[in-house]
C-alpha cells in the first residue's frame, strides 16, 4: 500500500523521471545501471524513479531516488530502453537502449556492493578462485547458448591449478570437485564473483552481472548471439561463427537447435588454452594477492 501511495504521489509531482524495465531478465534489469549516469546528467534537476522486478541490482545506486516493484500507469515521463535485434549485426544493446531515449552511451553496468557484502563473500571463499556457471537460463534461447556439462567438467580437469567457486541456482547439477556457492542471491553472488579472479560461464545476466561488479569473465558463445551484440571487448569472448550463425532475435523465442554446430566446434582444450593465455594478460593473476586486497577495499 505505501509503494502505491509513493507513486501515486510521484506521478503527481512535478521533476521526476520514471524508469521501467524492459523484461524481468536479470540481464536487461542490470544494463539499466548503465543508463542512469546519463540519465541524471541529461536531467540533472529530475528525481529518478526505477520500476524493477530485481530491486536488490539497485541498492546504494546513488542515480536512483527511489526503486519500486510497482507500477500503475505510463505518462510522458516513462522512459522504456529499448533494443531489438532481427538480422544480428544491429549495434550492441546497450548503445541501443541510451540511444532509443536519446543519450550517448558512456559507461557500463555498475552494481554498488558494500564492503560488509564484499567481506562476507571474501571470508566465505578465500582468493584466489575462479567463479563458474555450467548452465545458462533456456526459456527463451532453448538449448542455443549450451555449452554443455560434460565440456566443463573438462574444462575445470584442465585448469587443475585453480580453485572454482561455482555461482548459479540451486537446483543446478554442480560440478565434480568444485566450492558450492549456488542458491546465494543476486547481491551475494555479485560479491563472490568481484572476489575472484575471473567468471567463467555462458552469454547472459551472470556475464553482465561480472561486468557491474568489475570482473573480467571468459564467455562461452558459439553462434547464437555476435559478442559485438551482448558482451564486453575486456572479456574473453569465445564465438563460433558457421553458416547458419547468428540465429538469435529478440522477436521471438527461438526452439531447440538439432546440430549446435557452433557449440561443436568449440573444444574444451581449445578453450583452457585461451583462459590462460586471458588470465596473464588481463585478468589477476594467481599470486597477486595485495593488487586483490586493494580491489576489494573499493567497496561502497
Amino acid at each position: 500500500m505505501l509503494d502505491y501511495l509513493k507513486l501515486l504521489y510521484f506521478l503527481i509531482s512535478p521533476r521526476i523521471i520514471f524508469v521501467r524495465r524492459t523484461s524481468n531478465a536479470l540481464g536487461d534489469n542490470i544494463l539499466l545501471t548503465a543508463l542512469l549516469p546519463s540519465i541524471c546528467k541529461k536531467w540533472p534537476q529530475h528525481k529518478i524513479i526505477l520500476e524493477t522486478p530485481i530491486p536488490e541490482l539497485f541498492q546504494n545506486n546513488p542515480h536512483v531516488h527511489w526503486v519500486t516493484t510497482k507500477h500503475i500507469k505510463t505518462t510522458k515521463r516513462h522512459i522504456k530502453p529499448k533494443y531489438s535485434v532481427v538480422n544480428g549485426n544491429e549495434p550492441a544493446f546497450i548503445v541501443q537502449m541510451h540511444s532509443y531515449i536519446g543519450l550517448n552511451c558512456t559507461s557500463g553496468p555498475q552494481l554498488f556492493l558494500t564492503s560488509k557484502e564484499c567481506r562476507v563473500a571474501k571470508e566465505r571463499f578465500a582468493f584466489p578462485y575462479i567463479t563458474i556457471c555450467p548452465v545458462g537460463k533456456t526459456g527463451f534461447s532453448a538449448n542455443r547458448k549450451e555449452w554443455g556439462f560434460e565440456n566443463f567438467k573438462e574444462l575445470i580437469s584442465l585448469l587443475s591449478d585453480y580453485r572454482f567457486v561455482q555461482i548459479g541456482l540451486e537446483e543446478d547439477a554442480l560440478l565434480p570437485g568444485v566450492e558450492d556457492a549456488r542458491g546465494l542471491s543476486i547481491r551475494a553472488t555479485a560479491a563472490v564473483i568481484r572476489n575472484s579472479i575471473l567468471f567463467i560461464g555462458l552469454e547472459g545476466g551472470l556475464m553482465h552481472l561480472a561486468k557491474s561488479v568489475g570482473r573480467a569473465s571468459a564467455i562461452i558463445y558459439g553462434g547464437y548471439i555476435r559478442p559485438e551484440i551482448s558482451g564486453y571487448t575486456d572479456n574473453l569472448n569465445i564465438n563460433r561463427s558457421v553458416h547458419c550463425s547468428p540465429c538469435y532475435s529478440s522477436e521471438r523465442a527461438s526452439s531447440d537447435c538439432p546440430i549446435m554446430i557452433c557449440m561443436k566446434q568449440i573444444l574444451p582444450y581449445s578453450v583452457y588454452q585461451q583462459v590462460i593465455e586471458f588470465i596473464s594478460e588481463k585478468a589477476i593473476p594467481n599470486q597477486n594477492k595485495e593488487q586483490h586486497k586493494e580491489r576489494v577495499s573499493e567497496c561502497y
